[in-house]
């Protein structure tokens, strides 16, 4: 699909849902969404630059996804989408800031960032009436997008941590634990996927500040540029903390999973030592010899149990003594 934008004060209009085979010449901002091919050629020509394929733009290294080319600024980040249903993924998200003051945004997948944008840039007042608002517009989106996800990190780790470290006299404490290792694992993951994100756009700003015309990085667009960077560098050190955190409380879970199962090998193994003097004795009279005298005697019976109930309640004092009880 394919959406483009004439800007104004009231922020971006959209002009036309183009069917890809001509964009408007009132556009300044084109929008593509799992274009088709003749939406792509539709752009080639508004912007007079060649888009990057899907392939293209997933690439990880650094010269396949910031490049000018045909005097077009290419750059494209790694936006997380899926947190909502609990299938977060990585996906490119490519913007192209064109020589003749046209912008371009490429996308893949549906993305709530962008959403947000457009939500707010259609209000009057907002600000977006140029390509240069357009494009920090699109990025304080993905940020706010993504500090928001590390807030949602950061209210379920700290409840995961307080059902970590309380009822510690559950019996189900064991199996709670295990159960609790999916949702460590799930923040885990989501956090790194929030901090290569984040990584991604900290090298889409750098690289911006230094290949983008002038008017990006010129008066208050040059204070914004460097406001948005700060933004990104704290983001980065607080899923750092959060990334820490995660990785103590899986270490935290593994050693009480530990403790927990090392429990119940003593507790067992305190029972084997216990009753094994009364198997012993009752073991040993319980041979088919002839000669057994005490087969014989009267108390013999009323004295073997006496014998297996000492054997049994010595050990288990003897426990109870050294506090191994």
């Amino acid at each position: 699909m394919l959406n483009a934008y004439s800007l104004s004060e009231n922020g971006p209009l959209l002009a036309v849902a183009s069917n890809g085979e001509v964009v408007p010449e009132e556009a300044t901002w084109i929008d593509l969404h799992q274009p088709t091919r003749d939406e792509d050629l539709a752009a080639e020509a508004f912007l007079k630059a060649s888009l990057p394929t899907r392939e293209e733009a997933q690439e990880i290294e650094f010269s396949s996804r910031f490049y000018a080319e045909d005097g077009a600024v290419f750059m494209t980040a790694s936006v997380l989408t899926g947190v909502d249903i609990g299938k977060p993924a990585l996906v490119p998200f490519t913007i192209v800031v064109a020589g003749n003051g046209h912008i371009a945004t490429l996308r893949y997948e549906e993305l709530r960032a962008h959403k947000q944008f457009l939500a707010r840039a259609t209000k009057p007042g907002s600000g977006c009436a140029t390509t240069p608002s357009v494009f920090f517009g699109l990025i304080e989106a993905i940020v706010d997008r993504t500090a928001d996800v590390l807030e949602k990190i950061s209210v379920d780790v700290d409840r995961i941590n307080e059902q970590i470290f309380t009822s510690r006299a559950d019996k189900r404490r064991g199996r709670r634990l295990s159960g609790l290792m999916e949702g460590i694992g799930f923040q885990g993951d989501l956090a790194a996927k929030a901090r290569e994100s984040l990584s991604s756009l900290e090298r889409l700003l750098q690289f911006a500040s230094a290949s983008l015309p002038s008017i990006y990085s010129k008066g208050a667009n040059k204070d914004r540029l460097k406001l948005i960077a700060r933004d990104v560098r704290s983001l980065e050190d607080h899923v750092a903390f959060l990334s820490n955190k995660i990785l103590f409380l899986l270490d935290a879970t593994l050693g009480l999973i530990s403790v927990e199962q090392n429990e119940v090998i003593r507790i067992l193994t305190i029972a084997a030592t216990i009753f094994f003097p009364p198997t012993l004795i009752g073991t040993i009279y319980g041979m088919n010899f002839d000669i057994m005298p005490e087969l014989d005697w009267g108390w013999g019976y009323p004295l073997a149990l006496l014998l297996m109930l000492a054997s049994a309640v010595l050990p288990y004092l003897w426990f109870k003594k050294q506090g191994w009880l």
